[in-house]
């Protein structure tokens, strides 16, 4: 998982690099992406949007420790790693959650590692594949569960 988290990381601060600020409704942040036609809500708050230059989705923080990734890729292999790559090393280490429902084409791995939780909602289509993932500390989990459930439940990702 740290390979992953590495790349997460790494993808994340090249996406912030080329990256604007867009602004949201702070009572009813949203989100539609133009490019690949995905959408979201989440919770009120403060956070910070930044839209990839390529149109490719946001990522949003909040200042506290949230990150969370909404974006929508034409290759789902990230960095080399294929959705099979991603499943065999995410099986190979204890998660908290994990489903995938082929039926719908999505996948969900949920884990906490190093004193982080990580939540990926994946969906594979045949042109693209829209991407949901967050990252927090575990000891905010309370705190982000419902900013992640709204995410989670609004995100229509075509």
């Amino acid at each position: 998982m740290k390979i992953l988290a590495s790349l997460f990381l790494s993808l994340c601060l090249a996406a912030a690099a080329s990256a604007e600020e867009i602004s949201v409704n702070p009572d009813a942040p949203a989100y539609h992406n133009a490019r690949f036609g995905f959408s979201l809500a989440w919770t009120p708050g403060q956070y910070h949007v930044f839209e990839a230059e390529n149109g490719d989705g946001i990522t949003v923080t909040d200042g506290k420790g949230l990150t969370m990734l909404a974006y929508a890729a034409l290759d789902p292999r990230a960095g080399g790693v294929s959705r099979e790559d991603f499943f065999a090393r995410a099986n190979s280490r204890q998660q908290a959650y994990s489903r995938v429902n082929r039926q719908q084409g999505w996948y969900v791995l949920s884990y906490a590692e190093n004193g982080t939780i990580y939540y990926i909602k994946q969906f594979y289509g045949e042109d693209h594949w829209p991407t949901l993932h967050f990252e927090y500390p575990q000891a905010m989990k309370k705190q982000y569960d419902a900013l992640v459930s709204k995410a989670v439940s609004s995100f229509r990702p075509f």
